[in-house]
């Protein structure tokens, strides 16, 4: 299924997905944790007030021999035409590109041009969701929230281009999803997955070996070298704020008075369906309980701790007697900052023990 060759403009914006669905969901079942993650905003594009961010031609931009390009991201629902959206590109006909298709929301990428098309992986509607696509010359990889979706034989060298790089576009081809954005990266390796899991819920803002560039929230390029502009219409959108969560729900724990935090977890392969964890009813201000199957058969623990009188951040623990995969979402609310925890499927789940979580004290 190739993409149409004549570039049209048609953007927008995730703001009913991500802004509107999932701030509602904080502020009104508290606990729903709201928005781009893990960093605290997102930049939003509008079909009907069109926009993109505009990075400036870069050699560096043209990685040679292995490149990782990743993401966050939220898509609304995929109209029937055209069949492809824009997510990033750097000329989908010369170097590449990755955007998601119907019908069922496929990422697809390119990396070598036009000849060049790799299909796998389904971004899911209205939930934030990171993406990558790897190549390093001998094999093409796409990942969905720290997950393989996709492995393929692909050979020869990474094609260049010296048009701009475009988010939420593509110079060749002008068309995107309702989406919203924070945190893309280009990198010239091609990162294991483990190296993607290690990163995935931290910002970046200082070099690493291999990291071009980092657009965390907005056209401003976090290591300095590849900033861009604004070009039309352009939302930046912070987290909402309020006083306290109010109080744990059947499906969502207020720690501290300040963190909403729900689970949903997946017995299937990636892509398939995933289900609402619930809360055990205990009385505890700073720690609580989750279970997935049965109320007598517990699953992930998990508590806040105050540390900003030893590192100035709140930190955030949890163990699990599980090795389903699932998601745990965060949010201060008090601050308007998240950070979502992945546990991968397979080997028992590890212990998290983040003692910088956030950054968000007094």
């Amino acid at each position: 299924m190739r993409q149409p060759t004549v570039p049209t403009r048609r953007r927008a914006r995730l703001g009913v997905s991500l802004s509107a669905l999932a701030v509602l969901a904080a502020l009104s079942a508290i606990a729903a944790p709201a928005a781009a993650q893990p960093f605290g905003g997102v930049f939003s594009l509008s079909s009907s007030n069109p926009g993109h961010i505009e990075i400036p031609h870069s050699p560096a931009l043209n990685p040679a021999g292995a490149i990782t390009i990743e993401g966050w991201v939220s898509v609304g629902s995929l109209p029937a035409t055209p069949a492809c959206r824009s997510l990033i590109g750097k000329n989908w006909q010369q170097a590449y590109w990755v955007g998601v298709c119907n019908p069922s929301r496929t990422l697809r990428s390119y990396v070598k041009g036009s000849t060049s098309p790799a299909e796998g992986g389904v971004i899911p509607i209205g939930e934030i969701t990171h993406f990558a696509v790897t190549y390093d010359g001998v094999r093409r990889r796409h990942y969905v929230n720290g997950e393989q979706v996709l492995d393929v034989p692909d050979s020869g060298p990474l094609t260049a281009s010296t048009s701009p790089l475009r988010i939420g576009s593509d110079v060749s081809y002008d068309f995107v999803p309702d989406a919203s954005f924070s945190e893309f990266r280009i990198w010239n390796v091609a990162r294991t997955v483990n190296q993607i899991r290690a990163t995935i819920n931290v910002s970046l803002a200082s070099a690493q070996p291999g990291l071009v560039a980092v657009w965390t929230f907005g056209a401003t390029d976090n290591l300095g070298a590849h900033s861009g502009t604004i070009v039309g219409h352009f939302s930046a959108l912070d987290l909402p704020i309020a006083p306290n969560c109010g109080a744990s729900t059947a499906t969502s724990l207020c720690l501290l008075n300040r963190f909403g935090i729900s689970v949903r977890f997946r017995t299937g392969l990636p892509g398939a369906a995933e289900s609402q964890a619930m809360t055990v009813p205990v009385a505890n201000p700073g720690s609580g309980l989750f279970w997935f199957f049965s109320p007598d058969n517990w699953e992930v623990m998990v508590k806040s701790i105050d540390g900003c009188g030893l590192n100035s951040r709140y930190w955030l623990f949890s163990a699990a007697t599980t090795n389903v995969y699932y998601r745990m979402t965060v949010y201060d609310i008090r601050a308007g900052a998240q950070k979502i925890y992945f546990n991968y499927p397979g080997p028992p789940a590890p212990a998290v023990t983040d003692t910088g979580a956030f950054a968000t004290c007094p």
